[in-house]
C-alpha cells in the first residue's frame, strides 16, 4: 500500500471517529430534555403544586410506608450526593421532608442534572413532589457543598400492595454547562 492510500485510509478514520465522538456528545446532551418530554408525557416526576392537592389527598391515612432514600453519580462526574435520612416510615397524606447533601469534589465549576427513580416503579405515580433538586440544574463551584430539601406527599391512592417505596436520584453531568 503506497503513502498516498494510507492517507486517504486514515483521513477517512478519523472523519469517522469525529463523528463517533460529535453523536456521543449530541446524545449526552440531548438526554435531559428528552427526559423531561418522557416526564410530560408519562406524568414521571410530576411537579406538583401544593393548591393542586385534593384535601381528601392530605388526610393522613392509617397504615405506613417505609421511604428509603439513595443516590448514585453518574461514572467520572466529581459529585458527592448523600441523603441525609436513608429510612422512614410515612403515612400517606402527610407532608414529608428530607434533606439531600450534595458536594462538588472537583477543583472545577459543574453543573449537575438529578434524576428521580422509583422502587418499584409502579409507585412512581403516587408520590407527589412539591419541592426537589431535580427539578432543575444544579451549577456547583469548586469544593462547593449544598444540601437541598425534597418535600413530597405519597397520594393516599397508594395500593395496599405498595408497603414500602426506594426514591433514588442519579445525578448526571450537564455537558457543555461547567466551566474550567
Amino acid at each position: 500500500m503506497d503513502a498516498m492510500a494510507m492517507r486517504r485510509r486514515n483521513h477517512r478514520l478519523v472523519k469517522r471517529l469525529v463523528l463517533i465522538v460529535a453523536l456521543m456528545f449530541a446524545f449526552a446532551w440531548a438526554m435531559i430534555p428528552l427526559y423531561r418530554i418522557v416526564c410530560e408525557k408519562t406524568g414521571l416526576n410530576d411537579v406538583v403544586k401544593a393548591d393542586e392537592l385534593e384535601k381528601e389527598d392530605l388526610i393522613a391515612g392509617d397504615g405506613e410506608v417505609r421511604m428509603t432514600f439513595d443516590s448514585t453519580v453518574q461514572a467520572g462526574l466529581p459529585w458527592q450526593v448523600q441523603p441525609m435520612t436513608t429510612h422512614l416510615k410515612v403515612k400517606p397524606g402527610t407532608f414529608v421532608q428530607v434533606q439531600y447533601r450534595i458536594t462538588n469534589a472537583s477543583s472545577r465549576e459543574v453543573v449537575g442534572q438529578a434524576l428521580p427513580r422509583y422502587l418499584p416503579a409502579e409507585a412512581g405515580e403516587y408520590v407527589k413532589k412539591l419541592e426537589c433538586f431535580c427539578f432543575t440544574q444544579q451549577r456547583f463551584k469548586p469544593g462547593e457543598t449544598r444540601t437541598f430539601p425534597v418535600v413530597f406527599v405519597i397520594d393516599r391512592k397508594l395500593p395496599a400492595s405498595i408497603t414500602s417505596i426506594t426514591l433514588a436520584y442519579t445525578v448526571f453531568d450537564v455537558p457543555g454547562q461547567g466551566k474550567g
